[in-house]
């Protein structure tokens, strides 16, 4: 609401102002009226007072010698003075020798009142005038007077007045708006924000908009009034928390209930929609409740469900809603999800944390749950429509057994039925160590010497052999990488450390994953793993992606430092495919530039990264090697170029253990021969 200007504030606080000012001032003006009257007649006298000085000597010998002429000019020069009305020289006998009088006009009303302030009476100077030092004794002979003009005084302090009392009434008018604009900082402009900001909180969610008290204003009156507001609106938050609760919450779980749940899933969508993500809907219903009722009694059935819906609460994100909608039935709205796969993981262990529900009250239940997955947009575009399919795909589930989530979209099911198994069996081979390291050899490029191994991981499931690219990024999504690299750099260092012993030193180098070294205790895994095997850290290498390690260099470096610090080499793995800051790759720790196979395949007929690449390495003073080297022209080329180690198929592929030791016997064995002969 906008106040009408003649009724604001501002202008009666406007109007107020520059009246009390212009009394002020007036009152002001009054009194330098006063001391500047006083101070002009000073001031005219005084000037009257020094021309009769500077004329006593001229005076005195006109008026001895009776020289006319000189007495003429002595006057003409005194009456030259402004301030002088009238002068003469009177002899001492009483006779005017000379005498001139300036002529005045009858002045207005305003001139005789100044003149009636300035000059109550007519005053003049009368300086004795003696007779020469020759003649003694000296005596006064003759008088020199002058008068002061008070018509000339007047106008001279009329002018003054006019400029005093015009700047008077512009500076009043200024101290008059300079406080009515100072009332305004400091009092109605904070009204008015306030009384902005009140206008526009939410009646819904009045604690939301908390006021803030204006700058300045914190321990005045104006602080107070806000911070009582600001309590009144605690309580009414607090008032209206309640009524929320109540209306949107069910009132055995405290979980949102239906309205609260298309509300949010609402809200949900509408992010998803500005941010171009997904979101899945999970409809969760408990499997044979009825019987629980029946056999046990509400009360346990009751309690239950507030088990339950702990259970449900657990296994998601803060950002993530749990309701229910009624009876046994829950739904799950999970926000921003990467996919089915992610939706799958939650469902998993949704039907986990209830199948662990065995004990209620003292009851031993054992209960289980059927849960239909809907994705947006795939499945439905609206609150309603994402439901009725996550009811759909719930039902699906139920029809099916129980006990398992259900897809709205079979391949989705199939999908992801597939990784939960992949992922249940690959905890199941965390926890045996069911792995095996394969070595592939790396060789000097100009020799052709063997210069050490990359240890890679090997998981058969069944018989069949597992790609490292299916079950790494499931470990990597479920933390497993974690257990499985601990294994990994173990078994690498104690293989390593047997072929130093038995044959002679040989690097291996281990992969480490972003988890890996995002780990804090990663570094000290590494130290505690050489001194159990009794490894020395030379024979240890860590390959590190270059995305995962330019991703948050600052973060890694302190753990970077401290492996270098231990002795352990590290290497750059596919370096050039990523984004590397010079600057960076300056600062980091690192021993060895690994050119990614996608450069090598490109040699001889590409060369322009490979060799950028080699150049940047030897004036890094860094090692470079070669992966992916399968033709006998790129390892031709890279060796010219001053490549320092070659990997790939045209020197051996993966090989075990055993294998990988008996190159590591021939290598040695051929060096020792060498020496002898």
């Amino acid at each position: 609401m906008s106040i009408p200007l003649l009724r604001s504030l501002t202008l009666k606080q406007a109007i107020h102002a520059i009246f009390a000012a212009f009394v002020i001032g007036f009152a002001i003006t009054a009194v330098e009226f006063g001391w500047t009257a006083t101070r002009e007649r000073a001031i005219a006298l005084d000037r009257v007072a020094e021309v009769a000085m500077l004329m006593e000597g001229t005076a005195t010998t006109a008026a001895w010698t009776l020289d006319q002429s000189l007495a003429e000019q002595v006057l003409t020069g005194v009456m030259a003075v402004r301030t002088v009305g009238w002068a003469d020289i009177t002899l001492d006998n009483g006779r005017v020798f000379i005498r001139r009088e300036r002529s005045t006009a009858q002045g207005g009303f305003l001139e005789r009142a100044a003149t009636a302030l300035l000059f109550v009476d007519r005053p003049q100077i009368d300086r004795p005038l003696l007779t020469p030092a020759d003649s003694l004794p000296r005596a006064t002979f003759a008088h020199l007077r002058i008068g002061v003009d008070p018509a000339a005084v007047a106008g001279g302090f009329l002018d003054y007045a006019a400029t005093t009392l015009a700047a008077g009434v512009l500076r009043n008018l200024l101290i008059g708006l300079a406080m009515a604009l100072v009332f305004h900082r400091l009092l109605t402009r904070p009204l008015v924000r306030i009384g902005y900001a009140v206008a526009q909180i939410d009646p819904a969610k009045p604690q939301s908009q908390i006021l803030t008290v204006p700058r300045g204003h914190a321990d005045d009156e104006l602080g107070y009034l806000v911070s009582r507001f600001n309590d009144t609106l605690v309580l009414l938050e607090r008032e209206h928390a309640e009524l929320r609760r109540l209306v949107t919450r069910c009132t055995l779980t405290g979980l949102a209930n239906r309205t609260l749940l298309i509300d949010r899933l609402g809200h949900a969508i509408e992010v998803v929609n500005r941010t171009q993500g997904k979101l899945a809907v999970l409809h969760v219903d408990l499997d044979r409740f009825k019987r629980v009722n029946e056999s046990l009694g509400h009360d346990i059935g009751d309690a239950l469900l507030i088990r339950v819906a702990e259970r449900l609460n657990d296994c998601v994100r803060r950002c993530d809603t749990v309701g229910r909608l009624g009876s046994d039935e829950f739904l799950v709205i999970l926000e921003r999800v990467a996919g089915s796969d992610e939706a799958a993981m939650v469902a998993g262990r949704l039907l986990s944390a209830v199948h662990r529900l065995s004990e209620v009250d003292g009851h031993h239940i054992h209960i289980t749950a059927s849960v239909g997955i809907a994705l947006y947009p795939n499945d439905g575009t609206d609150e309603q429509a994402l439901m009725r399919m996550a009811d759909a795909a719930m039902q699906a589930a139920k029809a099916d057994g129980g006990g398992q989530f259900v897809f709205y979209t079979r391949e989705m099911t199939e999908r992801a039925m597939a990784r939960l198994r992949l992922e249940a069996s690959l905890r199941a081979a965390a926890e045996r160590h069911d792995f095996e390291l394969a070595y592939q050899p790396k060789i000097n490029a100009a020799s052709g010497r063997l210069t050490g191994f990359e240890a890679l991981i090997r998981w058969r499931l069944d018989g069949a052999l597992i790609p490292p690219m299916e079950f790494i990024p499931v470990a990597e999504d479920t933390g497993l990488i974690i257990e499985i690299g601990a294994w990994v750099l173990d078994e690498a260092c104690r293989t390593a450390t047997r072929w130093s012993l038995d044959h002679g030193p040989l690097p291996v180098a281990v992969n480490v994953s972003a988890r890996q070294l995002a780990d804090a205790g990663f570094a000290d895994l590494v130290e505690s793993t050489l001194r159990r095997n009794g490894t020395p850290a030379e024979l240890l290498e860590i390959e590190i992606t270059e995305t995962v390690i330019m991703k948050n260099v600052l973060h890694h470096l302190p753990t970077l430092n401290r492996l270098r610090a231990l002795g352990v080499r590290i290497a750059i793995d596919d370096f050039g495919t990523g984004y590397s800051s010079l600057a960076y790759l300056r600062q980091l720790p690192v021993d060895v530039l690994k050119i990614d196979r996608s450069f090598v395949n490109d040699l001889p007929h590409a060369p322009d990264i490979a060799s950028t690449v080699i150049a940047l390495a030897q004036r890094l003073m860094l090692s470079t090697v070669a992966e992916g080297v399968e033709t006998i022209e790129q390892q031709r080329w890279l060796a010219e170029a001053g490549c320092d180690s070659l990997q790939g198929y045209l020197i051996s592929r993966p090989v075990s253990a055993d294998a990988a030791e008996a190159m590591v016997m021939g290598a040695f064995a051929r060096e020792d021969m060498a020496l002898t002969a």
